[in-house]
């Protein structure tokens, strides 16, 4: 009898590890579709059911990465480059020591070369090379690279000293978006260069200055989900915080950042800022300067 009990519990066990959720069952379904008819409404299906199913379960598991490559390689197949990129930008991203990141950053190089993003692919040449060096495809990037004694650092300060017109003092916008574009390939090509989380920040940076500010939270999150031992981490969550708070007036994701800062900041540089900006929430940027300048004047006193 007790043998018995416990085939039951075992096969129910089984069971339930081979269900399957409804974001895998529609991926299951849109698969099938695409394959008895591969237009471009089955393939915009299949893609955003693959989507529904990352955004619901995450990047932790490895279904979750066969997904993120299957997009990858399914927007390539139908020549959505800028969609195609953002997925391949999602594996590389989230996947680093897989042992085909070599593959797919290849993969991402080939998209750009027919793109012709004759700066983006320097980058992107220089940082297969610096990362991937005993690899054969090493050998054939090198010999693209213009100037063999350019650095990835190099390169990002070209881009950004282009980013100002000194004679009219304005932003060059495309400049701007190039430098956010090929800090982010940098990284994305080599997590492990010592400057990551610097790049990142500049981007971010960059980014709100020309009012992307969800491509400057996306930066933020990035620093801080994967450098967050660098200072450049602390730094980007209170900047997000302060970004909901000033520049997208959500203040309920604003108090959560804040909060969040302070608890696993207690003693940042940044810390009586978010105190103070926490304690005067939705206050306009005239109310905080009375109360700035009444505190001022009872410390003088």
């Amino acid at each position: 009898m007790r043998t018995a009990a416990i085939l039951i519990v075992f096969s129910l066990f089984v069971a339930c590890k081979g269900a399957k959720s409804p974001e895998e069952q529609a991926v299951i379904a849109q698969s099938k579709l695409y394959e008895t008819n591969p237009t471009d409404s089955t393939a915009l299906a299949l893609v955003k059911a693959l989507s529904t199913y990352i955004e619901v379960h995450g990047t932790k598991d490895s279904t979750s990465a066969r997904y993120i490559l299957q997009a990858a390689r399914l927007s390539t197949s139908r020549q959505q480059w800028s969609q195609a990129l953002g997925f391949y930008k999602m594996y590389l991203v989230q996947y680093p020591d897989r042992p085909d990141q070599p593959d797919r950053l290849a993969e991402v190089i080939d998209i750009m070369d027919k793109l012709e993003k004759p700066e983006l692919n320097q980058v992107l040449y220089r940082a297969y090379a610096d990362r991937f060096k005993q690899d054969p495809r090493a050998k054939t990037y090198t010999a693209k690279i213009t100037n063999p004694d350019v650095t990835i650092d190099s390169l990002l300060k070209h881009i950004g000293l282009q980013m100002f017109n000194d004679s009219i003092y304005r932003l060059n916008e495309d400049m701007a978006r190039l430098y956010v574009d090929a800090s982010e390939a940098a990284v994305m090509a080599n997590p492990n260069m010592p400057q990551a989380a610097e790049y990142l920040h500049r981007a971010a940076e960059t980014a709100r200055t020309l009012r992307n500010i969800p491509k400057a939270i996306t930066l933020y999150d990035w620093i801080i989900d994967k450098y967050p031992t660098d200072k450049r981490g602390a730094t980007s969550l209170f900047l997000k915080a302060f970004t909901f708070d000033n520049d997208l007036k959500d203040y309920v994701n604003a108090k959560k950042y804040y909060e969040e800062f302070l608890a696993q900041y207690p003693d940042n540089e940044f810390t009586p800022s978010a105190k103070f900006l926490l304690e005067n929430l939705g206050k306009s940027e005239e109310e905080l300067k009375q109360i700035l300048e009444k505190k001022s004047k009872e410390n003088a006193q």
